[in-house]
């Protein structure tokens, strides 16, 4: 249900949940004012409750009450990429941020987008915490027809168009002296080299301490057939570019190989049209650069791929 910019910012007062749009993904927003709020965002997607929530806010200076320790180079990154598709893990003072938020770490996750609408509304109704408005696992909402799909016809959303970068932010935290990426996302390493020095590394580990690192994420009901023992032919159905020849194909475009930025911007859109269209495994064409915002969409095809049925 399209709702006003007014009516989103009533909603959210009253301890309503809504769909907000932001450059990346769209968002099920509460206000971290109303605990209710934040915990039926948990049950409408069916979240776990060790998945912490990224905090959104409206300028930089809301963001330092919470914090505990400000790292190296954390002014020069909010200049730089806020507003904007990065979000930063710092430690916070844990009695202003609500555990469920924070999923129980001393830490918490901080984001200032850069869609108008959205921060609108940041600015009217004050921090907000803003998952992915999808079912937990599933291709997340790149247009307010996708939240519709998953939610009701009737769940407010704020409609602000497709979302132009389509892959959610890149988060930032910094640990054992350097700065890491502990999810890839719109940007990517080498865009923090100039900044930093270095570009900074992806962090691998078992411990939840940010939002995207479940091993199923992202998936469709589809099977993804990566680097699969099978020929294109032989599935019938292709994941792949509108540039490259797949005989005998039926194929769900992603657009053209030399253009990851547009790949990035349609890829769950791309993955929700399986489902649409009842496909049950599609070969994945993954002959790509491991580089750049090509490594963003290499990881979101692993984890959408992953069969494991214990992990959501």
């Amino acid at each position: 249900m399209d709702i006003s910019l007014e009516t989103a910012c009533s909603l959210l007062a009253q301890g309503e949940v809504v769909a907000l749009p932001t450059e990346t993904v769209y968002g099920l927003a509460a206000s971290m004012a109303h605990p209710d709020a934040v915990a039926k965002i948990f049950t409408l997607k069916g979240r776990p409750s060790n998945n912490p929530l990224i905090i959104h806010v409206a300028d930089l200076e809301q963001i330092y009450p919470y914090a505990a320790v400000i790292p190296p180079h954390f002014t020069e990154l909010a200049a730089s990429f806020w507003p904007g598709p990065l979000t930063v893990v710092l430690p916070i003072h844990p009695h202003l941020v609500p555990e469920k938020i924070r999923a129980g770490l001393a830490t918490a996750a901080f984001r200032i987008p850069q869609h108008p609408l959205a921060l609108k509304v940041l600015q009217s109704a004050g921090p907000l915490v803003m998952p992915s408005a999808n079912l937990s696992g599933k291709p997340s909402a790149t247009q307010a027809a996708h939240v519709e799909k998953d939610f009701g016809s009737h769940f407010p959303v704020l409609e602000g168009g497709a979302c132009r970068r389509g892959l959610e932010s890149t988060i930032l935290y910094h640990m054992e002296g350097k700065w890491r990426i502990v999810r890839l996302g719109s940007l990517f390493p080498e865009q923090f080299e100039p900044l930093l020095g270095y570009k900074p590394p992806v962090h691998q580990g078992d411990k939840v301490i940010c939002p995207g690192q479940l091993h199923r994420h992202y998936a469709p009901k589809a099977q993804l057939l990566i680097n699969s023992e099978f020929s294109p032919a032989e599935i019938g159905y292709v994941l792949g570019f509108s540039d490259r020849n797949y005989s005998d194909c039926k194929i769900f475009s992603l657009g053209k190989s030399d253009q990851p930025e547009k790949i990035a911007e349609n890829l769950y859109e791309a993955l929700r049209a399986l489902d649409e269209a009842k496909i049950q495994r599609v070969w994945v064409d993954n002959d790509f650069p491991q580089n750049g915002l090509w490594l963003t969409i290499s990881e979101r095809l692993a984890r959408a791929s992953c069969s494991s049925p214990s992990v959501l």
